[in-house]
This record gives structure tokens, sequence and C-alpha cells, in this order.
């Protein structure tokens, strides 16, 4: 059984050394058979590093190590081509000198490589001078490779107040516009080029960054391409049953159960109008090999300034998981007028759920793992960090155990460990503030034994939360400064348990009543739909 490959990223070695490759090359026999100009945004841990080193050893000539996969019997010379491959994850980009410098070290590196003398020590002039010579000496196009092009704007947009944050943002400007002189050299060169290919988490406007390049096709959104990165049910299946099987084996459960519990964990990011989903492939390998289902993509990086951004603007976490919005609303934008619905989007913390007439798009998390993780982050950043994991499970424990008493003993542990906290003056904040808490308490508790959903859609309204267990069906509303009473009845009013009826668990309706004043909740009813 092959190796897994959890973090590497070359694809030479992992061909070498016999670890799993998921064949996406006939992505790469198109993109390289039809134009010049690529443009490519996904989430970060999404592949994007390991396709760019795919291209390069495919412009290398090194034919065999494509044996057995797409592009290996497809028309094409198979010769090498001269390659300046710029890598942001490994080049420094503190500030515009910084990033200046960095690059002006990797072209001059790249240059002795392929034994080119340079002769400017500008690193906006070395850039076309080097693309010149080297297609001059080779007598071919130059193939040029970017990787996570947006790193030296968006590691300047972090968590800083005031005055720091403003600097960084002088900063992330700065590099910005070093940038746009160093690409907007890329459309005057075009004779000498041969593919120019560009990464990226997030989609700046083809103005601050490549205004020039006015025929870069864009592959983010692009339906034929919306399963080029990450891993469909198929390819998941076809090259990873191994260990499946054997994961299967140690929990001593059904292959089909596995695969469901993996469909529900890493599965549903969408790119594209198309309904075609992929798995994120590096929770895929980190699950596999640990042998344990986990949030594993939020270990790598956790989302600080997209955390920050919402508390800034006061979003409405509530709404995240169904989100209507225009096509308009996904496109690029610029970091002076930042948009946090494309940032959601672009960096894969929303997912593409469902398209109306290719205008309006429903938008919501794609998976329990963005889900949990996200929501954990905002719980953390709401609650400066006073609500631990032991409180929440205790309280989803006791809901899985029906004891209501302890339950709301909990609840009310858990409000009043952030009850000294600085919350909003108004009543109308003070009331979101709390139903926003409330909410993301309650989308931690999913699990394999407990389903959450939250603003639920009914033909009457929308329900607060609903939880399902393998036994019961609990509705719960959730009010501010009114009764657990009035919940109740709300829930009875509009008659939410109505859609439940035919799944045969007992529904169980729980009213709860915040006070504001006190910061704490102040009364529960629980009834029984039947009575």
């Amino acid at each position: 059984m092959k190796r897994i490959a959890i973090s590497l990223a070359e694809f030479e070695q992992i061909i070498e050394k016999n670890y799993i490759y998921v064949d996406k090359t006939r992505y790469l026999y198109e993109i390289v058979s039809k134009d010049k100009y690529y443009f490519l945004s996904r989430p970060r841990r999404f592949g994007k590093t390991l396709f760019i080193d795919t291209l390069k050893t495919f412009y290398e000539g090194k034919r065999e190590l494509f044996k057995d996969l797409y592009v290996y019997d497809q028309e094409w010379d198979w010769e090498e081509y001269p390659i300046i491959r710029l890598d942001y994850n490994i080049i420094p980009t503190e500030n515009r000198n910084i990033l200046e410098e960095s690059i002006r070290k990797s072209l001059n590196e790249i240059a002795k490589n392929y034994g080119i003398e340079m002769e400017t020590d500008k690193a906006y002039y070395q850039f076309p001078e080097l693309v010149k010579k080297l297609s001059e000496k080779y007598n071919k196009g130059v193939v040029i490779l970017i990787d996570e092009y947006d790193k030296p704007i968006i590691s300047n947009l972090g968590k800083d107040l005031g005055d720091e944050q403003k600097r960084r943002l002088q900063i992330a400007k700065e590099n910005q516009e070093f940038l746009k002189i160093l690409y907007d050299n890329l459309k005057p060169l075009e004779p000498y080029l041969q593919l120019v290919f560009i990464t990226g988490v997030s989609k700046f406007s083809k103005v601050s960054i490549f205004s020039t390049l006015n025929n870069l096709i864009e592959l983010d959104m692009h339906p034929r391409f919306s399963a080029m990165l990450g891993y469909t049910e198929e390819e998941l299946r076809d090259n990873f049953k191994g260990h499946f099987e054997a994961f299967a084996d140690k929990m001593d459960i059904r292959l089909g159960e596995l695969y469901e519990k993996f469909k529900l964990m890493y599965n549903g990011f969408r790119f594209s109008d198309e309904a075609e989903k992929v798995y994120n492939p590096y929770s895929i390998a980190k699950a596999l090999d640990y042998q344990k289902i986990d949030n594993y993509w939020f270990e790598s990086g956790t989302p600080t300034f997209l955390v920050d951004l919402i508390k800034e603007q006061k979003f409405d976490v509530t709404g995240l998981n169904n989100l209507e919005v225009g096509r308009n609303k996904l496109k690029a934008y610029d970091i002076t007028k930042l948009k946090l619905i494309p940032l959601l989007f672009q960096t894969g913390y929303l997912t593409i759920k469902d398209v109306e007439d290719n205008i309006i798009y429903t938008l919501g998390y794609p998976n329990h793992e963005v889900e949990g993780g996200l929501t954990q982050n905002l719980l953390e950043e709401f609650t400066d960090d006073r609500v631990e994991t032991p409180i929440i499970h205790r309280i989803k424990k006791s809901l899985l155990n029906r004891d209501y008493e302890q339950f709301m003993e909990y609840m009310k542990s858990l409000f009043a460990s952030i009850a000294n906290i600085n919350i909003p003056k108004s009543l109308e904040e003070r009331e979101h503030y709390y139903h926003s808490i409330f909410y993301l308490v309650g989308v931690l508790f999913s699990d394999n034994n407990l389903n959450v959903y939250s603003e639920l859609l009914t033909s009457e309204g929308r329900i607060d939360m609903l939880v399902k267990t393998e036994e019961n069906i609990f509705i719960i509303e959730f009010k501010c400064n009114q009764s657990a009473e009035k919940a109740v009845e709300q829930i009875k009013e509009k008659n939410y348990a109505d859609k439940f009826k035919i799944e045969e668990k007992e529904v169980v309706l729980i009213g709860i009543n915040f006070d504001t004043e006190k910061r704490n909740v102040s009364e529960f009813e629980v009834r029984h739909n039947d009575k």
C-alpha cells in the first residue's frame, strides 16, 4: 500500500518514493496546450504548491516521472524549458525593502543556476532581463511560476490595532505597489514567454496587481477546473481505499460508514456553478495517517485576520451558514476596501451551497471541520478565551442524557464565566452579542452522536437551534429580556416541529430567556411536543 504524503509538495519525490499521487495532469495538459496566462486562487493547504511543482517537473521534460498518469501519452515535445519560479512561501516579505531584496536574491540565484550574467541590480529590472536572456540562450519561451503571489500583502493584514494596524496596512500597500511594478513587465515580455501560472489564496482586483495582463485566464470559478485541486469522492475512494479499510477495521465500523463520516467532516468545497464538490487534501492526509477524525486544517493556521474583521464589522455570525449573495459579491477586492464575504469565500471558510438562475448564490460552511474550527475561533475572540472545552462538553453531554436541569446549570456557568467582559452598551447590541454566544456554543455541540442546525428555515420562520440525537430532536428558541414561556409558545405557534414528525423521534421544545442586565440565563422551560 502506497504511503500518504502529508506536507510533501515536491512531485518528483512523491513519485520516486512511491507516495500516493492523485492524478490531476489532465488539468495540467489543458493548461499547457491552450493559453499562456493563468491565475488560480484556492484556500491554503489545498495543493497549490504541489501543482506548481508538477508544472515545473513537466517543463523540465522529465517524462518518465509521469508514467501511468494522464499526461504521459498526450502529444507533447517533452523538451526542457527555462523556468523562473517565485515561491512566496519562502520569500521574506516583512516590508517592501526586504521583499525587493529577497526577490533580487531569488532572481540572481536562478540566473546563476542557468549560467546567466545579470547586468542590473534592481529586481524589477532584473526580472525582464532574466526572462529575455533565458529565452535567447535556450531559444524557447520561459515558464514563469508564481506561488502564493498575495502572501506579501495578506501577511501584513494581521491582528493589530490602532497605529500598528495603519502601519501594517501601509506595508501591505507598499508591497502591493512593488509587485505591480514587477508584474507589469509580463505583458511586454509576451514574445519571450511560454507560460505564466500564478496562484494565491485571495483574489485582488486586476487593477491593483496585474493591470497589464488583460488576457489573464482566471481559473478560480471556471467550471472545467472546479476539481483541479482537492479530491472528488471518486478520487478519494480510488486512491485511498486501503487506508480507509485499515481505519474502518481499527474503528470496528463498516467502510461505508467511515466514508460518510469523512464526507460530513471534510467534503463540501465547491468553487464554481458546477455542483462538483471536493475534499481538502491536507485534512484527508492527516486524518488517514493519524487514523483519527479531527480538525486538522485549523492546526496549520488560524484565521485571526478574518475573525478580527468579523468582530470589527459586527457581522451577524448566526447567519454565516445561510448567506444569499449576488455573483458580484464573490469577485476580487482591494485591500483598502476589505469585503468580508469574498474574503471568507476565497479563503475557504464559506463555499457555494446553491446557485439560483446563475445570479443568486447561497453560501455556507463547506463541512463540519471548517464550521467547528471557525466557530471555536470566533467563540474565543468573543469571550476573551474564557469558555473552555470541558464546559461545552458537559453542556452537550447533559442534553444527550436529557438532564435538563444540569443542562441549564452548565449554561449558567458558561455565561457567568464571561459576565464581566466589556460588552456593547446598547440593548440591541447586547441581545445580539448573547445570542451570538449561544449560537457559537451550540454549533460546537456537533459530533458523531449529535447534529446541530442553526437558523434552520421552515415555512413559517427560522428555528434558532435544532439538535438531533439518535432518539430526540430538540428545538431551542432563545429570547432576551422576555420569557422562556414566550420562546416555547413561538415554537408551537409557528409549527416548527411539524416538519420533523416523519422522523419518529421524540421532539422536545426548549425555551431559554436571557437577562442582559444580569448577564445570564434567567429562566428556561422544557415541553414535549405532544403537551
